[in-house]
């Protein structure tokens, strides 16, 4: 089974939403793992938008780098554009893509941030369902 780790920068959204999305794209075929340079609990807006959309992050817990160190993983992805790819400490060579999404920005009202993170949340599904169905579960 493949192992994936999600890195964001403190575990509260970006990296969540796509733990979220890896883990139902990749069915019972990867383990799917989230962390962040720093940690925070998970953004409210963000598992409100997920659950909009079917997956439930409201239970999932944020963790730092820390916490995977020393791990063996076949992917590393990155979910913003880190100033530095080294310092984190993983076993093995995987393969590291950083793929940065925007940071959901809250709106002068409540319908403006619900769609600003249920864009965000589009582009990480979209990539979420390519990554899946090019790395883990190929398309027939």
């Amino acid at each position: 089974m493949k192992k994936i780790l999600i890195i964001g920068e403190d575990n509260a959204c970006r990296s969540q939403m796509a733990e979220g999305w890896m883990r139902y794209y990749t069915r019972n075929h990867a383990e799917v793992v989230s962390a962040g340079i720093t940690k925070q609990p998970v953004d409210l807006h963000a598992a409100n938008s997920m659950s909009n959309a079917i997956i439930d992050i409201s239970r999932h817990v944020s963790k730092s780098i820390e916490e995977v160190n020393g791990e063996e993983y076949d992917f590393v992805l990155y979910v913003f554009e880190p100033a530095s790819l080294d310092g984190i400490e993983l076993k093995g060579t995987p393969k590291v893509i950083v793929q940065p999404f925007d940071k959901p920005q809250q709106g002068a009202n409540a319908k403006e941030t619900d769609a600003n993170y249920a864009r965000i949340g589009d582009e990480i599904e979209n990539y979420c369902f390519d990554f899946a169905h090019q790395y883990i579960r190929k398309l027939y």
